[in-house]
């Protein structure tokens, strides 16, 4: 007869879940009811931003991580009589930037009360690119993104790529075409509920045409704009069960509410013609957890109807390391030779840091598409190298950013895309 026993005496019990016969799963009685409200922009629309919407204080909590941005929005050109009008079926090869209906912001402001609790600057439209891309895998992008108008593009203002003819298709002959996406925002990306009877405001700058449109037939001289028909937004809010309401107001007057975030910004450096070495400080203030750099021309950067604004290239950058708080990372140079094909290190750092290495979790950018318009080093300046869950120790200190090329860098200039998160 066979004798079972543990394999470690200090090893403890387990049962099997599916015998718990006698148990019955909770009953959520927090809450009433919850429902999307739609907000209407408090003026009149027009083609010029701000876009203001207020959010009135009521008894409803709000779920603010459920925040929609809806957009339905349509190309129009500039006739020989100085009129705007919708193109036509032989306006062919005009479509927008990839992601349209989050990167139409140029900048997004959010108050609540009479504080303003974020500011993205003028970099909107960057931090929803990147965050799309290295977050999502191709079944997401190529599925739900096309709701804020993400068609995989395959190769940078390449007139014959599949994306850009699927963007175009969106608008051919003036149809309108609608968009829904979700606003990011450091509050908006946690899960608590915002209190109620606060007044929520949200201010949105929309993106320049020049910035926003792609127009790569080379004899197409014609002016476009991108037209907003409709902007409004929709929110996630939640009724709460009056007497739970009573108990956290009680709360609230020995102790304020918490909420834990994880603040996240973007800003632009110019890197000037000839250079082969740079050293800035990034910021002065707490050393973040993680770092995303990416080169693009300062002339994509700054609106150009005939180039992709997100065309990240390596620029024959041979090394990138970031120096805080006495240490520098990574540690070992890269020696990068991209037109040697020599910088799997900084490929496969990028899913390091993300956490995405050695698994089945990706965001589907090929070594091919690293090399070649999404090229994005990332760097975690974590203890533990590690993406984790909790905080980290909060170390203050300037934070800067050495780049190295093998060769100048070109005529016209690089923007340098940094991205940080605490």
């Amino acid at each position: 007869m066979t004798c079972c026993k543990k394999i470690n005496e200090n090893s403890p019990l387990a049962l099997n879940s599916a015998l718990s016969i006698f148990t019955v799963p909770p009953t959520n009685v927090s809450v009433v009811r919850s429902f999307f409200r739609e907000i209407l922009p408090l003026s009149t629309i027009t083609q010029d931003s701000p876009y203001l919407f207020r959010l009135f204080s009521d008894n409803l909590w709000t779920d603010l991580s459920r925040t929609y941005l809806y957009l339905e929005l349509s190309i129009e050109k500039l006739g020989l009589d100085n009129k705007w009008s919708s193109i036509a079926a032989t306006d062919t090869h005009i479509g927008t930037i990839q992601s349209i209906g989050q990167t139409f912001v140029q900048q997004l402001k959010v108050t609540v009360g009479n504080t303003e609790v974020y500011d993205s600057g003028t970099l909107y439209s960057y931090k929803a690119y990147i965050t799309n891309e290295l977050s999502f895998p191709n079944c997401v992008k190529s599925n739900f993104l096309a709701s804020i108008g993400y068609y995989e593009t395959d190769k940078h203002d390449d007139i014959t790529d599949p994306g850009f003819m699927q963007r175009c298709s969106l608008f051919a002959n003036g149809k309108r075409t609608q968009f829904f996406s979700r606003l990011d925002f450091d509050l908006g990306n946690q899960e608590l509920f915002l209190l109620n009877n606060l007044d929520v405001h949200f201010s949105i700058y929309r993106s320049k045409n020049s910035f926003a449109l792609q127009r790569l037939n080379p004899t197409d001289e014609n002016q476009y704009r991108l037209y907003v028909n409709d902007v409004k937004l929709f929110s996630k809010m939640i009724e709460v069960q009056p007497s739970l309401n009573m108990n956290i107001y009680k709360t609230l007057e020995s102790k304020p509410a918490t909420y834990a975030i994880r603040k996240t910004e973007i800003k632009s450096t110019f890197l000037t013609t000839g250079r082969t070495e740079i050293e800035y400080n990034a910021f002065s203030a707490t050393i973040p957890r993680r770092i995303t750099v990416a080169l693009v021309s300062n002339k994509a950067f700054n609106g150009d109807f005939g180039l992709s604004p997100f065309n990240f290239l390596p620029y024959n950058l041979r090394d990138i390391s970031v120096h805080t708080g006495g240490h520098i990372y990574p540690m070992v140079a890269y020696k990068l030779k991209f037109n040697e094909d020599l910088f799997v290190r900084a490929f496969v750092d990028m899913y390091e840091a993300l956490g995405m290495a050695n698994s089945d979790r990706s965001f589907d950018i090929s070594m091919a598409k690293f090399k070649n318009g999404w090229t994005f080093f990332v760097l975690p300046l974590t203890s533990t190298l590690d993406d984790s869950c909790g905080f980290e120790l909060l170390r203050s200190g300037t934070t800067s950013i050495r780049l190295e090329f093998n060769s100048p860098i070109p005529s016209g200039g690089v923007e340098n895309d940094c991205s940080w998160r605490i």
